[in-house]
């Protein structure tokens, strides 16, 4: 009986930190508001070369984030010419951004459905 209580206990004390921990709380935005690496080398593509590239090609722009047309999908554009970029909730960092803010974006090329877009994987909000 005693193993079996203290296997109980420790299954209680051990599981949780086994669970995924997916949420919007402070400690989880800390964490993802954490910086990383950036490459000072890296020039930021036109849209127009972006949908020259093939899929899976890492790519940076610098441009506006002009319209929502979806639930995760955004019309991005550098001034020139405008494509579909999606932005998972993450990825904003708690930023607030307006079709009018300039921003670094970079991502991956995908070809979904015949459509060519960018998976966003970090977003920049430039300084005006």
């Amino acid at each position: 009986m005693k193993k079996i209580l203290l296997l109980l206990m420790m299954t209680l004390v051990v599981a949780p930190a086994y669970a995924k921990h997916d949420c919007d709380c402070a400690a989880c935005h800390d964490y993802m508001a954490k910086g990383g690496f950036v490459d000072a080398s890296v020039t930021p593509m036109s849209v127009a070369t972006v949908l020259k590239q093939p899929e899976d090609a890492y790519v940076t722009m610098q441009g506006f984030v002009s319209k929502r047309i979806g639930k995760e999908t955004y019309v991005f554009s550098d001034g020139t010419d405008s494509m579909t970029v999606e932005i998972d909730d993450k990825i904003w960092r708690g930023q607030t951004v307006s079709p009018k803010d300039k921003v670094v974006i970079s991502g991956e090329v995908e070809h979904e459905d015949g459509m060519l877009m960018v998976d966003v994987k970090s977003l920049q909000l430039l300084q005006q």
